[in-house]
């Protein structure tokens, strides 16, 4: 049904299409419209955030184009992996976790070290940050902390998407795509201008796929996934010098989760619902006034998230443990900039920005019969457990809100030097985070049947156990930034960059699940004591010194310095162009994901000491004819811990420590690639084909270490992806492959450990070839 829904959109848009006047009386002015099937590389001459021409920059920023878009089939960010040279993001079982990693800088899970902005609206959960690409402008990726213009959570880089303008691009596009593994997708859209000031666009899309991944316990795929969503995007210059942008983005989301699977094992087996479902919206408001020399530009930005996580936790057919995360989050921004431009000398902008932002979350645990089985080895033969089930919800709120004052300016030709510029900038950075929590155990009873004196009754203890209170903490954060540049000419240009980054602090509530045990413990011990005098204590003592309640909730703010030398070169009238950049990172206070009980208590974020990353960006690009292309991509990233010592266990449960000092930190490559090439060739006007359009490429990612203490890894691994097309006046047709020589590789691992103590390797395997024909529309 929902498919013959999209259908009809599509054709909606198709009739709108040819009923309007843009169909009826096309433009005159090739220049005001752009084209997706014949738009040139961009060159984007300035930005609000910048005091800087963008292609010029004193960092290193990659810029892709619609072309490059959809040359490459790049439809969401993890797509874009290996594309941007130290970039990835890699797909963990399920969206509610969308981790970027550049430089060897990333987070499993909590905040980011790269944040997100669609049109300048920033997002502020990772949950949000794997979506479906709508009508792209352009993405910009820039590297490197970038604390002074963007503030937290942006140690590791940012990435900025732009969408299509109305005032810009007018006409309509549709596309149908269809493949293996019941990979169907449909999408439309329609860009107008109502008048010479005012424009508008609608869009939507339709997408689903069978899942590519069976569980043995249902006979099932587990990872099936269906997402739709629209957008809405009007433009009105209101006058010559001010001008108005409002969006609005819908994106729903049903999808199969988890496909884990022992790493012995061809197919995933467990026997609890694993899912994820999300409804996402986003809105945002962008006013502009243009003066003579200098511009105002304000942007409102609000975001709502409502989720909902379901877990196997064990990822087995055995009934130990299951998780649910539901999240209802509610995200406002506001952020107004002053920039002078226009000027060859000197030019600076000054920034204010604020946010608010309130997560509520909804984490039942549930520990099942065959983990209560396994509670009762922590327990004498005197003591056992009454109910097979033992309910642990809770519900906790997280409100945060920030403010921030900042700066920047260049000054060009110093010291009366040509070419020569320097770039320096400061940021004042408040933010102030909370947490209310509420969670309590639910069915937890046993029955103690005294050892002495013999004969002694049995006697039943209910010990459930409720945890209710909260914490705050603020913290503030001076962000400098400081950059030379020499421009030799138009086309090349040498850079030396110094930047600071935070990515913010917080608190665990997923920390509550082993505490909640825990205090279970202490419940019955209590109870015995009262009820049982002189009967001994079934549990080991409490450690001295043992930290409070917040001490083990609360995590610090991580902080960065980025060093950085690059440049670029163009030659042969532009044909060719290379770029390199070396930096080095310090990161203080690095955040880690740290399995609780070998995970049978859920995670937490703990700081782990100081790492610093090193490594080599390289990127060439050569057209050796109008039609012909060549591309390369290469990263290189020493990500290791400086400083990191922690406890653990023996063979015998015995406390240890354990110096992960020198060890490359997980999860990040250290190797990312990729090369290609685009050919287009153009028949004589009258034939059959207008243009025939062919793309290659591979991305190459790894190695990737999976544990701090670098036992297990992936090795270096390439995929390949093939594309060609034909189009003929407004139709086009591609015929497409990914993963074309079926790679094998796993794209997540950890260690579990169940109940009685085994640890099993668990692995989420690659996507397997994939293949798909699209039909292609543009009036």
């Amino acid at each position: 049904m929902r498919k013959l829904i999209l259908l009809s959109l599509v054709i909606w848009n198709v009739f709108i299409a040819f009923s309007s006047n843009n169909y009826l009386e096309p433009k005159t002015n090739s220049q005001d419209t752009l084209r997706i099937y014949h738009l040139d590389e961009l060159v984007i001459s300035h930005s609000v955030r910048e005091t800087n021409d963008l292609r010029n920059l004193p960092s290193s920023v990659s810029i892709l184009s619609p072309r490059q878009l959809q040359n490459n089939r790049i439809e969401s960010l993890p797509d874009l992996s290996a594309f941007v040279p130290n970039f990835f993001v890699p797909s963990y079982g399920s969206r509610v976790s969308t981790p970027i990693y550049i430089r060897g800088i990333g987070a499993r899970s909590g905040a980011q070290t790269v944040s997100l902005y669609v049109d300048n609206v920033p997002s502020f959960n990772p949950s949000v940050f794997d979506f479906e690409f709508q009508d792209i402008q352009r993405i910009e990726v820039l590297r490197g902390a970038q604390g002074t213009l963007y503030g937290r959570n942006a140690i590791g880089g940012i990435v900025n998407i732009y969408t299509l303008s109305p005032l810009t691009f007018q006409g309509t596009s549709a596309a149908i795509t269809g493949g293996n593994y019941g990979q169907f997708s449909a999408r439309a859209s329609n860009y107008q201008k109502l008048s010479d000031n005012f424009g508008i666009s609608v869009g939507g899309f339709y997408k689903s796929d069978d899942g590519y991944f069976i569980n043995k316990y249902t006979g099932k795929k587990v990872d099936a996934s269906e997402n739709a969503g629209g957008r809405v995007k009007m433009e009105w210059n209101i006058a010559p010098r001010f001008k108005a942008t409002l969006s609005s983005n819908y994106d729903w989301l049903s999808q199969g989760a988890f496909p884990y699977m022992h790493a012995d094992s061809s197919m995933v087996n467990f026997n609890d619902p694993s899912s994820y479902d999300r409804n996402l919206a986003t809105s945002g408001l962008s006013l502009q006034y243009r003066g003579r020399g200098f511009s105002i530009n304000s942007t409102t930005g609000y975001q709502f998230l409502k989720d909902d996580m379901k877990m196997d936790q064990d990822y087995s057919p055995l009934s130990i443990f299951s998780i649910q995360q539901k999240q209802r989050q509610h995200s406002l921004s506001q952020e107004v900039i002053f920039r002078l431009e226009d000027n060859d000398h000197y030019n600076w902008l000054i920034g204010v920005f604020g946010f608010m932002d309130n997560r509520n979350i909804n984490t039942p645990v549930t520990i099942k019969e065959d983990g209560t089985a396994f509670f009762s080895g922590y327990f004498p033969p005197f003591i056992k457990m009454l109910n097979d089930e033992i309910e642990m919800p809770g519900e906790y709120k997280k409100p945060t809100w920030g403010a921030a004052l900042f700066y920047q300016s260049t000054l060009n030709e110093l010291f009366g030097v040509r070419g020569l510029s320097a770039t320096a900038g400061i940021r004042y950075d408040y933010e102030h985070t909370k947490i209310d929590y509420f969670t309590e155990t639910q069915g937890v009873g046993v029955v103690v049947t005294p050892p002495f004196p013999p004969g002694a009754p049995s006697m039943p203890f209910t010990a459930d156990t409720t945890m209710t209170g909260g914490f705050s903490k603020g913290h503030f954060e001076i962000l400098p930034k400081f950059a030379l540049q020499y421009r030799s000419s138009e086309t090349s240009f040498l850079y030396a960059s110094a930047s600071k980054g935070y990515k913010s602090g917080g608190y665990n509530e997923q920390a509550f699940s082993q505490i909640l045990r825990s205090a279970m413990f202490e419940a019955i011990d209590r109870l015995m004591a009262e009820r049982m005098p002189g009967m001994p204590s079934p549990f080991p003592p409490r450690p001295e010194n043992e930290p409070t309640l917040e001490e083990q909730l609360s995590y610090k703010p991580e902080r960065s310095w980025t060093f950085e030398i690059g440049g670029r070169k163009e030659l042969f009238d532009r044909r060719l162009s290379a770029t390199f950049a070396l930096f080095y990172s310090q990161v203080s206070n690095i955040q880690i994901t740290q399995l609780l009980d070998g995970g049978t208590a859920g995670r937490i974020i703990t700081n782990a000491g100081k790492s610093t990353s090193q490594g080599v960006e390289l990127g060439l690009r050569y057209a050796p004819a109008s039609n012909f292309s060549l591309f390369g991509e290469y990263g290189f990233a020493n990500a290791r811990f400086d400083k990191y010592e922690t406890t653990g266990a023996d063979d015998e449960g015995k406390p240890i420590k354990i110096d992960y000092s020198g060890n490359h930190i997980p999860f990040a490559p250290q190797h990312t690639l990729s090369v290609g090439a685009n050919y287009i060739h153009r028949f004589a006007r009258g034939a059959f084909i207008d243009r025939f359009i062919g793309n290659l490429s591979y991305n190459g990612i790894g190695k990737i270490y999976w544990t701090e203490s670098n036992n297990v890894y992936q090795p270096f691994y390439g995929i390949t992806s093939a594309s060609i097309a034909a189009e003929k006046g407004i139709f086009g047709l591609e015929l497409w492959t990914k993963n074309l020589f079926n790679t094998q590789y796993n794209a997540f691992f950890v260690e579990v450990s169940d109940m009685a103590g085994k640890v099993n390797p668990i692995v989420q395997r690659g996507i397997p070839t994939r293949v798909g024909a699209t039909l292609r529309m543009m009036f």
